[in-house]
């Protein structure tokens, strides 16, 4: 047989300059590669047939050359020009089924971000970035995607995070550390915002986030950056608790560099955060780094490390109304500090167009300790095992396989010490009829805590997605999904000034049937539009035994099953860009109904810590050399919480609805970057968790500098 490869070379449309670490994908298969520095690209072994290559490259519109005819011993020369765009954002998703797929034909609501967009922010915590995509909300940092999981106390997340591809929740409270996130070396975010527990399994029956890094570029590069914030002063007198400022300050430096045909990058973050309130403020350095080691076309593997050394105060309720910002008496010197370590290790082995493997590891140590009033300590571990196989058994039939296994262990003054496994088959089915795309999967999973069987479940999940054409598409989804009780949720005794929480080991599993239908449509030029993104998705799950902390009479929580519950709602994004790219808008609005039901369906009550609405609109300006932003977002009175209840008389503990403005504007000058933002600029007062004011107004300035 000869030589079939498809070659060329890729440039900027407008420019004509070539566009190194451009990502190039065979449609339909597991054989892709990117564009070098000279914005070249190669191919090699395509048997002869008919393909479907897509080009992406983030700042970039998409774009997908079809009917490119492989001819047996000949070479095929293709050269692609892409245009512009600030909205563009990542076309091909990988977490929705497990290998790399069109976001328009995924079977599942799926949004994704790109790093012009975290950049654009300068976020140092991924979190403060997700609350602005279409059905997705934070309390208090825990992550909640269609009103899953609430506010459960940092335990128990409903919502799955993952780093490439590896879940990241704690081994003891399956909680999320946003801080182990190296957000400025994020190459994309995928959501999947429907239920996820088919393939990913428990924790994930609300939703999965994958945060996948990125791998270092062709040419060595050196970016050492600096962030300075300082709070207001509170807008009201009394409230005042210091004289002076506080402060907020970031350092990165970071290198990435090419060996060859290997790569890797090694960043070092420094942060502190005076914090507004008394005990908010949080000092930590990160290190993390990653290998990407490529041998070929069929064999490549990569190692993600990272240590996360921080201190913060322990924050749990103010000292009163008159004074918002200050500890409760005694509490005042209360902190926490921690080491968390974090070892990530992938192996891609492609033995064919038609079938790859993936094998994915991972590593996670924690131990923290509190001192203060209560002090107590924990010491976890957690080992992650993933075998992956992707089959393509013809043009139309494909399948995604895998086996995992998980053990968690944990040494705690507030939980005992207790052990934990799971063991878990997946399977996902996609075949592809005309223009619809049928999707079938399911896992099975077992799970045991401290040796005896706790749960073993069979998740089935099917879907349907029709694409009529480049630009459209229509899906329909339902599936089963399930969550074990965490051991911060069955075994936690604890007291932390006002709160107490007592265990409940006798919890048992929770439950839910999704149901979701939506509809995606991309476009590109259209007269004075560049590219027009609209995502509309209507959806219902039913959840049995959901598990909620529940306080008594006498104001002790418990983690209980509690009866029935019922979230249904809607999402939509949407997305324009105009005049050329001048102006950009960006817009998500989420409605919910979330409620507790009887065993006949009659509703209850109106569940705990949830947005009945939820809007966030961004409008940017890019003229010349400067990008200037402006964002709104509100959420609507929190309707029912649990701890402590307003007086109607007095107006204590009053609950208002959230309307945060932000405002930003950004510049580069050769290898100079510098974004000024000021974060709630009206200075608005408001709580998610009882007793627990959000952040004051904060002036940030980034200055950025490439070596």
């Amino acid at each position: 047989m000869g030589n079939t490869s498809v070659s060329g070379k890729i440039a900027d449309a407008k420019s004509g300059m070539s566009l190194p670490g451009v990502n190039i994908q065979v449609q339909r298969s597991s054989l892709g590669t990117t564009s070098d520095l000279d914005g070249n690209y190669q191919l090699d072994d395509l048997p002869p047939g008919i393909y479907a290559l897509t080009f992406t490259m983030m700042g970039y519109a998409p774009h997908t050359e079809k009917n490119i005819q492989i001819v047996d011993g000949v070479s095929t020369e293709l050269n692609i020009e892409l245009k512009t765009n600030v909205l563009a954002s990542p076309q091909v998703v990988v977490t929705s089924s497990r290998k790399s797929q069109d976001i328009l034909e995924s079977p599942f609501s799926v949004s994704a971000i790109g790093p012009r967009e975290i950049q654009a922010k300068a976020v140092t915590q991924m979190v403060d970035i997700l609350s602005y995509e279409s059905g997705v909300s934070t309390i208090k940092g825990q992550l909640n995607i269609r009103g899953t999981s609430g506010y459960a106390i940092g335990a128990g997340s409903r919502s799955l995070l993952l780093i490439d591809g590896i879940p990241m929740l704690g081994s003891a409270a399956g909680n999320i550390t946003w801080a182990n996130v190296p957000t400025s070396e994020v190459d994309r975010v995928e959501i999947v915002k429907s239920g996820g527990s088919a393939m990913y399994g428990s924790s994930a029956m609300g939703g999965v986030v994958n945060i996948i890094t990125r791998n270092a570029p062709p040419q060595p590069e050196t970016r050492i950056s600096t962030q300075i914030g300082t709070y207001s002063k509170p807008r009201i007198d009394q409230w005042a608790w210091q004289d002076s400022r506080r402060y907020v300050s970031n350092f990165e430096l970071s290198h990435s560099r090419s060996f060859a045909d290997h790569a890797a990058w090694l960043r070092v973050q420094k942060r502190r955060d005076d914090g507004f309130m008394q005990l908010n403020w949080e000092e930590a350095l990160n290190i993390s780094g990653k290998v990407k080691l490529n041998f070929g076309n069929a064999h490549s593997a990569a190692v993600f490390v990272n240590v996360l050394d921080d201190k913060s105060g322990l924050l749990s309720t103010w000292k009163s109304p008159a004074d918002p910002f200050e500890a409760p008496a005694g509490s005042e010197n209360d902190l926490t500090d921690g080491l968390k370590t974090i070892i990530n290790i992938h192996y891609n082995y492609v033995r064919s167009p038609e079938l790859a493997y993936k094998v994915r590891g991972g590593a996670y140590w924690n131990s923290w300790q509190n001192h203060g009033v209560d002090p107590d300590h924990s010491n976890e571990s957690r080992y992650f095992a993933e075998l992956q196989s992707s089959r393509n058994w013809s043009e139309i039939l494909t399948s995604v396989q895998g086996f995992t296994l998980q053990e968690n262990g944990v040494e705690a003054q507030i939980f005992g010490t207790h052990g934990s496994h799971s063991l878990a088959a997946y399977l996902l089915l996609q075949q592809k009829l005309k223009l619809t795309t049928l999707s079938l999967g399911g896992r099975w999973e077992a799970y045991a805590v401290d040796g005896i069987e706790r749960d073993q479940v069979f998740s089935p999940q099917v879907a349907l997605n029709w694409k009529p054409n480049e630009w459209f598409a229509m899906r329909i989804s339902t599936g089963k999904g399930f969550r074990v009780p965490t051991v911060a949720e069955m075994f936690t005794r604890a007291r932390r000034s006002i709160f107490t929480v007592e265990p409940n080991p006798e919890l048992v599993s929770e439950t839910s049937i999704s149901r979701e239908i939506g509809l995606s449509l991309m476009t590109g030029q259209l007269g004075m539009i560049d590219l027009l993104k609209l995502d509309l998705a209507i959806f219902h799950n039913k959840f049995n035994n959901l598990i909620e902390p529940v306080p008594d009479s006498l104001g002790i929580i418990h983690f209980e099953n509690i009866s029935d519950a019922r979230i249904a709602g809607m999402d939509i994004g949407l997305g324009v860009s105009l005049f050329s790219n001048l102006v950009d808008a960006k817009t998500a609005y989420t409605w919910l109904d979330p409620v507790s039901v009887g065993a006949d369906g009659a509703v209850l009550d109106t569940l705990s810590y949830r947005y009945r609405q939820h809007w966030v609109t961004t409008l940017g300006l890019h003229y010349w050399n400067l990008d200037a932003s402006l964002e709104y977002r509100y959420a609507s009175r929190l309707e029912s919480v649990e701890l402590f209840q307003e007086n109607p008389l007095t107006a204590q503990d009053e609950r208002v609805p959230v309307h945060v403005w932000n405002a930003g504007l950004g510049t580069s000058y050769k290898d100079w970057r510098a974004i000024f933002r000021v974060e709630n600029i009206f200075q608005y007062y408001y709580t998610q968790l009882e007793r627990n004011l959000e952040q004051e107004r904060i002036f940030m300035i980034t200055l950025e500098k490439m070596l």
